[in-house]
């Protein structure tokens, strides 16, 4: 599965000369299974703070911690994170004589 992001950076209203980066998941994101799609579509399982899909992890009376993942928690087929603006390179395979 590939997550295809954007990552923007925005101006913090709470402080002068600072800073934040908002990372949006591309809305043509092909799911690796139906499971982990019916998923995000009924609750927030992207995070927006670190451009990855993250799980809840702990929650306390502070509020929650999240975990990001690099799988699919019902398939387990990795998920690739990439930025629209900066994709990655695709190696080439080399055959060896």
């Amino acid at each position: 599965m590939q997550a295809i992001y954007k990552k923007e950076t925005h101006e913090d209203p709470e402080s002068e000369n600072n800073t934040y980066s908002n990372f949006t998941l591309n809305r043509d994101t092909q799911f690796c299974c139906e499971q982990f799609k019916t998923l995000c579509k009924k609750f927030t399982v992207w995070n927006y703070e670190q451009g990855k899909f993250a799980i809840v992890n702990k929650i306390t009376y502070e509020g929650h911690s999240v975990q990001s993942i690099d799988f699919c928690p019902f398939c387990g087929e990795k998920i690739e994170y990439e930025d629209e603006d900066f994709p990655k390179m695709k190696k080439k395979k080399t055959k060896s004589f």
